[in-house]
């Protein structure tokens, strides 16, 4: 077992043991906030799985928006493309919810991430089928890229690969993290707390 491979177990041990609060309030409007500073205009969200973090309420809001085009994941084979959200969603074979609509060919400027946790170089450690890395490899120009977690499971060590995804903010239940040149986690900018409850950081 890799050191990658035993710190997704972790994570996913950590998921069944501990409760997983979500503000959810708070949480959306920290994502909306930041997507008027960072000026996006097409999104990649995403339909949630119950380990991942609800942004129903946003992508339902955003999609009401006129000045913001949302596009959630389509898969196809071992990645999958983009396509506009759209009512009704149907489920695909991994139980993900998905919209009927066409693949996309458009620049994105902002992607909103599921994570399980993260590593000392701020880059993603997901649930183990790499779609999303093979979809951002084939991307010409990375959008911005912000990871969303409920509780920040964090390595001290390096254990990714350069292709995993590097995000440039985290967003969790507690924290609000920019990645800053030296990738150390005790260092980024936008470093706070979210709620005035105890935080919980696991560290692997």
């Amino acid at each position: 077992m890799t050191q990658k491979e035993a710190f997704r177990k972790f994570c996913k041990s950590k998921m069944q043991n501990k409760t997983n609060y979500f503000y959810k309030h708070q949480i959306h409007h920290t994502l909306f906030e930041m997507l008027k500073t960072l000026q996006a205009t097409n999104i990649l969200l995403y339909c949630p799985l119950k380990t991942e973090v609800n942004i129903f309420p946003l992508l339902y809001h955003l999609k009401k928006q006129k000045n913001y085009k949302i596009f959630i994941p389509k898969v196809t084979g071992i990645s999958f493309d983009i396509v506009e959200f759209k009512l009704p969603l149907i489920k695909n074979k991994y139980g993900i919810l998905e919209s009927k609509t066409c693949a996309k060919n458009v620049k994105i400027d902002i992607a909103i991430i599921p994570i399980l946790g993260i590593d000392k170089d701020f880059r993603r450690i997901g649930f183990g089928k790499g779609m999303y890395d093979l979809f951002f490899a084939k991307l010409k120009k990375k959008p911005k890229i912000i990871f969303i977690t409920k509780n920040l499971f964090f390595s001290k060590d390096k254990i990714t690969q350069d292709h995993d995804i590097q995000g440039d903010y985290l967003i969790s239940n507690f924290y609000r993290i920019k990645r800053i040149k030296n990738d150390n986690l005790f260092s980024h900018s936008l470093y706070s707390r979210l709620s005035g409850r105890n935080h919980r950081l696991f560290y692997f």
